[in-house]
């Protein structure tokens, strides 16, 4: 989140390599350096995409590193908002007194209901077949639309989709005119026409910490069927035709 893509294994092991390499010039007396590692999408990966973890890549890493994981993305359960954490022992049994008093958490129905449902291997892996076969043609669909569009002359792009249910995005329309005669100059602007000219919500990279200069976007199909896919592509075409 938010781009749809992954690192590559190159690019986490060097990640791996840079906090054992800090580790390793800390004294024993210093507290180490963890890695935080959210692998919530981990599931929900496409075509040659292959998920690698830290410890996996690394094992020396495994007193350092703290995963965190739930069912809210790869099980299509975003309001439940169970998940779990596991790592040293030390980082967790603080993490346990630190929510011992917070006094907000998933409900324990939703707790026990979740952890019934995870040891059902067979309904668990007949699921995720499922929602990546479905996730996976929604991406690509809009992703199919965005060349074509591309191909077609307009000023749009968009990346292959790796994971997630996330697509990266390039539409470029700062120096064009909208049909009432507003000139495009912002990020904000070119937002707010495609919302309301094409119907199509997506969200700026700024938004995520980018340069607000950037014409990068996610689109999310969290929402999306397949029969929004095409119409989205005709309302954005119909939409990117009205500029001048």
């Amino acid at each position: 989140n938010p781009t749809g893509t992954v690192f590559s294994k190159e690019q986490l092991e060097e990640i791996c390599d840079l906090v054992l390499e800090e580790n390793a010039s800390r004294g024993e007396d210093e507290k180490p350096l963890y890695l935080m590692y959210d692998q919530i999408y981990n599931l929900l990966t496409f075509g040659e995409t292959v998920h690698y973890h830290p410890v996996q890549l690394r094992p020396e890493l495994r007193p350092y590193t703290i995963y965190v994981d739930g069912i809210s993305k790869s099980l299509a359960a975003t309001g439940v908002r169970v998940g779990w954490a596991f790592g040293p022992h030390r980082i967790i049994d603080k993490m346990k007194s630190i929510l011992g008093h917070v006094g907000a958490w998933s409900p324990k129905p939703e707790q026990i209901a979740t952890g019934l449902y995870m040891q059902n291997d067979e309904q668990v892996d007949t699921y995720l077949v499922w929602i990546r076969s479905e996730v996976e043609k929604r991406l690509q669909g809009f992703y199919e639309g965005f060349q074509q569009l591309k191909n077609e002359g307009f000023t749009v792009d968009a990346i292959a989709p790796q994971a997630a249910i996330y697509l990266t995005v390039q539409v470029e329309l700062r120096g064009r005119n909208t049909p009432d005669g507003e000139h495009i100059s912002t990020a904000e602007q070119a937002t707010a026409y495609l919302l309301n000219e094409a119907k199509l919500a997506i969200v700026p990279f700024y938004a995520f910490g980018s340069s607000r200069e950037s014409n990068w976007y996610r689109l999310s199909v969290g929402t999306a069927s397949m029969s929004d896919v095409s119409g989205a592509i005709s309302k954005l075409r119909e939409a990117l035709l009205k500029l001048s």
